[in-house]
């Protein structure tokens, strides 16, 4: 499995491609016509606390930060320094009265005495080397007893760059989010992508 490092450093190397490469490096191209952030943007609301893990340049970020306001707070972090970097200029640049901080960080082992509404983990969980452990940290994370957490994963989808470390089916979604929260997982599959959200409010227990 790559370390922390590596992950960075390979990261970095995406946020800044090279002509060469031949491919777009960018997601602040992404609009609310998105699947992905259709979903997110369900579950958002004014002046909301939320954490986006694995933030990229900003793309979906942009649209969690309006969605809250100036009134919410929006938490930007990645395993990424260049990409840290890339979401600030973008984002504080497009919202530059709203509440954003954005940090550096391994997902993973992240913390704060601060508390989230809404963790969005967006097409995470295939990148890193223990999904349960990430799931289970974040989920820390949330309300005492109230908050999100939304995901999702994608679903046989080819892998051109080498990014994934794992490939999920819907079952395996529910059993690792359901294993590292202890509560039931609302999962669907649309496309190429597997969406789940637990929501604490529902204090519904796992079963395996």
């Amino acid at each position: 499995m790559p370390t922390r490092e590596e992950l960075s450093a390979f990261y970095d190397s995406i946020a800044t491609p090279r002509e060469s490469d031949g491919w777009f490096g960018s997601t602040q191209h992404i609009d609310k016509s998105f699947g992905r952030v259709r979903f997110i943007l369900e579950h958002i609301e004014p002046g909301m606390s939320v954490l986006e893990a694995g933030c990229a340049d900003g793309g979906v970020s942009q649209h969690v930060v309006e969605a809250v306001g100036a009134d919410g707070f929006v938490c930007l972090i990645d395993i990424s320094p260049a990409f840290v970097e890339k979401a600030s200029e973008f984002v504080t640049d497009k919202f530059p009265y709203h509440d954003v901080l954005c940090q550096i960080a391994d997902a993973a082992e992240y913390g704060t005495k601060r508390r989230f509404d809404v963790i969005v983990v967006m097409e995470i969980l295939e990148h890193v080397p223990d999904p349960r452990k990430l799931v289970a940290n974040l989920f820390g994370l949330l309300r005492k007893n109230a908050g999100k957490l939304l995901i999702t994963v994608p679903f046989e989808v080819e892998d051109q760059l080498g990014e994934h470390i794992h490939e999920f089916s819907e079952l395996d979604v529910m059993n690792i989010v359901g294993d590292a929260t202890g509560l039931h997982v609302s999962t669907r599959t649309e496309g190429q992508t597997i969406f789940a959200v637990v929501d604490k409010e529902k204090v519904v227990p796992y079963v395996p």
